[in-house]
């Protein structure tokens, strides 16, 4: 992708976005094509041009990074009325351990984060055979979205406005896809019409809590215009 500066504007967000995902569909497509060949990393850098970067086909090169985890945790209670319950003893405050990046505290990435681990666990324990692409689907969707999530909070200073909003739409739209693809399995699969409209609540929930976060991050735009 192109190198940002502090002058682009949303627009000039999407474009490089964008040119990010040709590129990436573009690697995938050689990947499939190349990666059982013996020189294959190396085909693969020829065809995606001088621009392309070989060290990213090292997958094993972030592996010693210090990257921390995400703490494990149970996401049953999203599917109950009483959301946010506590054990005794409990305060509901993360250790030292769990203090990682500040996009992981922003209530609507847990919102979100918390929707995509109860889908996994319905895509491995509930979902029949015949549901599992369709369902692969929604959790890709899912990851997608809290993916771009993520960029748009980032360290929460929203230093660059205009960035936030073009992750923060790229967020709604996988959140609308997966919607879509659940709407299609709730059609699909009579008997599970309780589960999935129970999930389908959840997911148009975080949808309503995008779509506040994205007006936050115009409104932090133009605060930014006025104070220039």
């Amino acid at each position: 992708m192109r190198q940002p500066n502090e002058n682009w504007t949303e627009f000039d967000w999407e474009e490089a976005l964008r040119e990010s995902d040709t590129m990436a569909e573009r690697y995938f497509q050689l990947l499939k094509r190349f990666s059982d060949l013996p020189s294959g990393d190396e085909l693969i850098a020829k065809h995606m041009g001088p621009e392309f970067d070989p060290a990213m086909l090292d997958m094993d090169s972030g592996a010693d990074d210090d990257l921390a985890d995400w703490p494990e945790d149970d996401s049953s209670g999203q599917w109950h009325d009483g959301d946010n319950d506590l054990e005794p003893g409990e305060s509901g405050e993360p250790t030292e351990q769990e203090q990682t990046l500040y996009y992981e505290t922003d209530p609507v990435f847990i919102a979100l984060r918390q929707n995509a681990v109860g889908w996994c666990n319905v895509y491995a324990a509930i979902l029949p055979r015949e549901a599992r692409e369709r369902g692969l689907k929604v959790l890709y969707h899912l990851g997608r979205s809290l993916a771009n999530l993520a960029y748009s909070i980032d360290d929460g200073t929203y230093e660059q406005p205009a960035a936030s909003i073009a992750f923060a739409k790229r967020s709604l739209a996988s959140l609308n896809l997966a919607l879509r693809e659940l709407e299609l399995l709730i059609h699909e699969h009579r008997r599970l019409h309780q589960l999935l409209k129970t999930m389908r609540k959840h997911l148009i929930e975080c949808v309503d809590r995008v779509v506040d976060h994205l007006q936050r991050c115009r409104n932090r735009q133009k605060g930014k215009g006025a104070s220039a």
